[in-house]
């Protein structure tokens, strides 16, 4: 009796000077069952910690395009597409591994709804604890109420608008926009709504994406009941070290002005601004210094002008 083919899936990693770490997240990847049939590509930024040596020696499954510099995680992606030939792409963070079964079952789920331009997973760090990583759209309704109201919200509502604290990603659901550490992308959505937009060196290119994807009528899918295990920021923290907060609001509103306008963009800051003082100021009354360590930077971003048209200065290598 045959014996149903697996689907084939290729999984994109772009990879910068984490050569460890990477190489044991692909290996935790390849040596599972996924339920699909895996072609792994990888572009290496330029990696300087001999990324591009170790893969090829721990993980020789691995097709790995060793670039000669650094073009961005965005530009990365893209040049991982555009050898893509699956029916599924795979977009995973060179810091994050799928559990047993994970992309199959994202699979899965995207063939029983064909209006999803992407499924993601729940994605919990390696200790078990949860990642937020679906959001709502960036937008002056939800900067308001993360200034003014979310303490008087009620439960059922921030739960719906996927507010941190509230949504807890138990369930299966349709969400705005998710981070781009762990995306399955059914070809045809991919080709209708291109891929990551480079001007985007790193942060805010999964936001966009989804944002375009959902103004062509597509849907982005969140499945818990596939999982991802995520370090986080391994590349992001090099690059950027103590700014990372600010390039990541940065480029929030470099979006948010392409799309609505420099008096929103203005507004939406305003908001975001007041909201951070507001529960830094808190923070400092109580006497919690760590959380007004953490709100501190957040206040420093929103003042600080958006990068120009080019984007924010490219990786130290």
């Amino acid at each position: 009796m045959s014996r149903t083919p697996l689907p084939r899936v290729d999984v994109g990693v772009v990879t910068w000077n984490t050569a460890e770490l990477t190489a044991n997240a692909l290996r935790r990847l390849l040596d599972s069952d996924q339920g699909c049939d895996i072609r792994l590509l990888v572009r290496d930024n330029a990696s300087t910690d001999g990324t591009v040596e170790t893969l090829s020696r721990l993980v020789p499954e691995a097709e790995i395009e060793a670039g000669k510099e650094n073009l961005g995680f965005a530009a990365g992606v893209n040049r991982l597409l555009a050898k893509s030939e699956a029916p599924w792409f795979f977009l995973l963070n060179s810091d994050a591994w799928p559990e047993p079964g994970a992309i199959g079952r994202l699979v899965e789920t995207a063939r029983g709804h064909p209006e999803v331009a992407a499924v993601v997973p729940r994605i919990e760090q390696p200790d078990g604890t949860l990642e937020h990583s679906t959001y709502p759209f960036p937008s002056l309704r939800i900067a308001w109420l993360l200034a003014f109201r979310r303490r008087r919200m009620p439960p059922a509502v921030a739960e719906e608008l996927l507010l941190v604290g509230a949504w807890n990603h138990d369930r299966p659901r349709v969400v705005e926009w998710a981070v781009g550490a762990a995306l399955l992308i059914p070809r045809e959505a991919m080709l209708d709504v291109g891929g990551l937009d480079e001007r985007f060196f790193l942060y805010a290119e999964d936001v966009e994406w989804c944002w375009r994807a959902h103004r062509r009528g597509w849907d982005i899918r969140f499945d818990p009941a596939a999982l991802v295990r995520h370090v986080g920021n391994a590349s992001g923290i090099q690059n950027y070290g103590e700014l990372r907060t600010a390039a990541y609001h940065r480029n929030t509103y470099r979006f948010f002005r392409r799309e609505h306008g420099l008096l929103a963009e203005l507004a939406y800051r305003t908001l975001n601004l007041a909201g951070a003082t507001r529960q830094y100021l808190r923070a400092r009354r109580t006497g919690d210094h760590s959380t007004a360590a953490y709100w501190r930077p957040h206040i420093r971003a929103h003042l600080t002008p958006a990068f120009g048209p080019d984007g924010p200065p490219k990786t130290r290598t």
